[in-house]
């Protein structure tokens, strides 16, 4: 018992270390629906439902990507249970599994779509984009053909980025702000060019809570290992962060 609430006590300073730094968990999702490898990118429907409602029992602050940079840029603290929840590549199943999961929780999420899938089997189409957006779902680009930018000349980086951006606007008939890097790739000159063509912030692949880098917010990758909630505690608290430098490509 003693070790028990020895360990508990441990876990809690730990927690409260990491988020008075100001840490917030930024999650990655890719699939949610059938899995085959649990080190996959995919969470099964349950997982992911469990997980939401983790969330939700343990009152944290479900914030949206816009806000969170909004937060960054005005230099304004956040309370220690921020977490912020993305997807990336933009499969139907985020429409078809995860969107009436997040509705019923009532929770805000970001989908960054490769629009060059846009519409083909097994992506969200068009149409779908737009009831997510109306659904409070922010629709943010992954470039045009999901390329690794930093092969590119500039020119060609600059095509990907404004692509992208014009079809999605030309979509949802209204701006759209935010940017996610193919498979971690960034650069700071890369952060200067998301920066330059008008988004308002960009996420990464690398691995770690995110902080005020609004160009290269780092990401915590959940795969179906995280249906163990104390995997996903440790993540979403910033436990699992500590003392890990390593960099996660999807």
């Amino acid at each position: 018992m003693k070790k028990t609430l020895g360990a508990l006590f441990l876990a809690l300073c730990l927690f409260l270390f990491v988020n008075a730094n100001l840490t917030v968990p930024v999650l990655m999702y890719h699939h949610v629906g059938a899995v085959s490898d649990r080190s996959s990118t995919n969470v099964s429907v349950e997982t992911f439902e469990r997980q939401m409602e983790y969330l939700k029992v343990h009152r944290m602050r479900v914030m949206s990507l816009e806000d969170f940079l909004g937060h960054i840029r005005l230099g304004q603290g956040l309370s220690w249970n921020t977490v912020v929840i993305t997807f990336d590549d933009g499969n139907l199943d985020n429409l078809t599994n995860a969107l009436p999961i997040l509705k019923r929780m009532g929770f805000p999420a970001t989908i960054f779509m490769i629009t060059g899938n846009i519409g083909k089997d097994g992506w969200l189409s068009a149409e779908d984009l737009r009831v997510l957006d109306a659904s409070g779902i922010a629709i943010g680009s992954h470039t045009a053909n999901h390329v690794f930018l930093p092969k590119l000349k500039k020119a060609e980086a600059v095509l990907e980025l404004r692509q992208s951006r014009n079809v999605l606007e030309k979509i949802l008939g209204h701006p759209v702000f935010l940017f996610s890097y193919p498979a971690g790739g960034v650069t700071e000159a890369l952060e200067a060019l998301v920066a330059r063509e008008g988004y308002h912030g960009a996420v990464t692949t690398n691995y770690g809570c995110s902080r005020n880098d609004l160009y290269a917010l780092r990401r915590l990758k959940i795969t179906e290992r995280d249906g163990n909630l104390f995997s996903f505690f440790a993540k979403v608290s910033g436990l699992y962060s500590l003392g890990r430098r390593t960099v996660d490509i999807a």
